[in-house]
């Protein structure tokens, strides 16, 4: 088990209405190692101790902390699927508080928070539509499909991971903005994950994407 580590300043949990119910699951990912630059995503417990977010954020990383309203722990990658996008991070279970995983529909309204200058941020999103996304693995090498949402959002770099809460439940996690439209981003169904969640050791994860 890792402990969290007292000494890192935890962020501020955000102040809006609507985040508070989640606030204490979402995480920051930090991972390090590709590059002289950390690369920064989000993510959320979905499980005890089990961290959801995406592959191409931590492929390749010699090391990856988690940060939280609760403080910031190291995190060991025991999923890693380079053609879904899709990670599962094991932290100490005290970290953050896990939320179930569900399903949405078109119209459903939802909530997903995102950093900004290390500080989470609630943003709103609703979801467009279900959807099968054809698009390349994360390291370009083949067209696949992804079980996923199309989403009315507007997210930046450093926002992939982060997953979308929808009634309590973790519904997707985000991983592209739209290239063609604003406030248009692409999600994976989080219940790609709910068969992963019980791994306990280190995966193979790639080479830096």
């Amino acid at each position: 088990m890792v402990a969290c580590s007292p000494t890192a300043a935890p962020p501020s949990p955000p102040t809006t209405s609507t985040a508070v119910d989640f606030a204490k699951s979402a995480v920051q990912v930090v991972a390090k190692g590709c590059s002289s630059i950390e690369v920064h995503g989000a993510g959320l417990m979905v499980g005890a101790g089990r961290i959801a977010t995406v592959a191409h954020v931590v492929a390749g990383a010699k090391s990856v902390e988690v940060r939280g309203i609760r403080g910031t722990a190291q995190a060991t990658i025991v999923y890693f699927d380079p053609v879904l996008d899709l990670a599962v991070l094991k932290v100490d279970p005290a970290l953050a508080t896990p939320i179930a995983i569900g399903s949405a529909a078109a119209g459903d309204r939802g909530g997903v928070i995102v950093y900004r200058k290390d500080g989470p941020v609630e943003l709103p999103v609703s979801v467009e539509r279900l959807v099968n996304i054809r698009t390349g693995d994360i390291y370009l090498q083949g067209k696949y499909v992804r079980p996923g949402y199309e989403l009315n959002l507007d997210i930046q770099a450093g926002d992939s991971g982060a997953v979308v809460v929808i009634g309590g439940k973790a519904i997707a996690i985000v991983w592209a903005t739209s290239r063609e439209a604003k406030a248009r981003a692409w999600a994976m169904q989080a219940s790609l994950l709910a068969d992963h969640l019980s791994g306990d050791t280190a995966v193979d994860h790639g080479d830096c994407a």
